[in-house]
């Protein structure tokens, strides 16, 4: 009795496919749960109409006449493929990884439970799709997964909680996906020479213990030289992250100790106050008055009093606006800020003193490049959109001499060390965690930079 022959094929088919797909997508969902694109409800719409369709090309290679089999296999990965593409937001290098491990490790189902088969029934297992080679491939699927999962799927996402966690994955460990994926790409490499190259016909070729316990080996290989990939990508990942968030601590630091540099200039001027009363008095009986006005200039400006000390009411912000104020007096550039922002905002403080402090200090740096006409301008909103949600609009202009570059991955190099630029890759970062945007505009010597920050 041959396969096509057989009464209850149809059925058997459609559980043989079930095994082979369902679980896997299952694992992938749920290893990079928190970085779908849409949300939960559109995903497994999406994921339950790719199965089904997944169900039925099967069928038609099988059933339908003069149908190429082959052709249908390649369409049914590449609806895949194309699923896991559409759902999930992460590196396109990481998901050819996840794409092409997946497929190693999910022939040792096909080949683990036909060579069970064969060995407890052998006549059986010759119809291709009896019910049994399901039942066999049952535990070994079940081995499978748990091994994908704790060895490579557990740790190769991050899952913080955090609304941002998949982009700043997709941004940070960009460029060391980019190669990754070629390793699972060798092995399958390995898997098509050796099953394709086979003189045995499918079914015998799945039946032989050998085999089985080759391809065995050469997954447990892979699955351990794919465990150390993920290991190595997520240290990157936390190392890149720790020394964006360690840029940022230091940002607030010199924010803070700017403050606080002010309030002790604030008790030396009220301390020494009385002493320049007394001058005051001197100079007026004497009638020196260009004694008088040289006096006044010299504790202006050291005092920095021509320097406004509110520019709105959020108290974080404004520490960064007062910083970054007397900064440019020191540097000569015209510092100019129109601030709307409340105190109540829905944006973390640590996120808005990154924001503001990486725009400001990026500008600043940029400004000490001019020879005239250094300027910053910034203007910052708190509105309401029509959908009744909140959002921060903030726009930066500054001079410019030198036009930042871009590197290969299209992110802006540093000026001031080798490699991307941490305070751009912050403020990008921060937008896409508050759902907005942000972009980058050098043109005729005014760098502008637009962000904007939704509840």
């Amino acid at each position: 009795m041959t396969w096509n022959q057989y009464p209850f094929h149809l059925w058997e088919t459609a559980l043989y496919d079930v095994l082979r797909t369902l679980p896997h997508m299952v694992l992938v969902l749920y290893a990079f749960r928190g970085h779908w694109r849409f949300s939960r409800k559109t995903t497994c719409l999406l994921a339950l109409f790719v199965w089904v369709v997944e169900m039925i090309l099967p069928q038609i290679g099988m059933y339908v006449p003069n149908v190429n089999e082959d052709l249908v296999d390649i369409i049914e990965i590449l609806i895949y493929i194309l699923f896991i593409f559409i759902v999930l937001k992460e590196h396109r290098g990481k998901l050819v990884f996840t794409v092409l491990s997946l497929s190693n490790m999910g022939n040792i189902m096909l080949y683990g439970g036909k060579c069970l088969e064969g060995l407890f029934f052998p006549e059986l297992a010759r119809l291709w799709l009896h019910y049994t080679y399901a039942l066999f491939s049952l535990p070994v699927l079940a081995v499978e997964l748990t091994a994908a999962y704790f060895f490579i799927f557990k740790d190769i996402c991050s899952h913080d909680g955090s609304p941002d966690s998949s982009a700043d994955s997709e941004k940070i460990g960009g460029y060391i996906w980019r190669y990754l994926w070629l390793v699972p790409a060798v092995f399958s490499l390995i898997w098509f020479q050796y099953i394709y190259e086979s003189g045995d016909s499918m079914i015998e070729e799945r039946m032989n213990p050998m085999n089985s316990l080759y391809l065995l080996a050469v997954t447990a290989g892979s699955m351990l030289i794919y465990r150390i990939i993920v290991q190595m990508a997520s240290l990157y990942e936390k190392n890149m992250t720790l020394l964006t968030e360690n840029h940022a601590l230091s940002i607030q630091r010199l924010q803070y100790d700017s403050l606080n540099e002010r309030l002790e200039n604030m008790r030396r001027t009220r301390h020494d106050l009385r002493h320049h009363t007394a001058l005051l008095k001197q100079i007026r009986k004497n009638g020196d008055f260009a004694a008088l006005d040289e006096l006044i200039d010299t504790y202006t400006e050291q005092n920095c009093l021509d320097q406004p000390l509110v520019f709105c009411e959020n108290e974080t912000v404004n520490i960064v606006f007062a910083f970054y104020s007397e900064t440019a007096y020191k540097n000569n550039i015209a510092f100019s800020v129109k601030a709307d922002i409340p105190e109540d905002i829905f944006a973390d403080r640590k996120d808005l003193a990154v924001l503001f402090g990486n725009l400001l200090e990026n500008a600043a740096d940029a400004c000490r490049e001019v020879e005239e006409n250094r300027f910053i301008d910034l203007t910052a909103a708190y509105k309401t959109t029509g959908k009744g949600k909140q959002c921060l609009t903030v726009v930066v202009r500054n001079s410019f001499v030198t036009a930042p570059t871009r590197n290969e991955n299209g992110f802006f190099n540093s000026t001031k060390h080798a490699g991307e630029g941490v305070g751009t890759s912050s403020v990008e970062s921060i937008a896409r965690k508050y759902s907005g945007t942000c972009s980058f505009k050098p043109e005729s010597g005014v760098f502008t930079v637009s962000v904007i920050l939704y509840e």
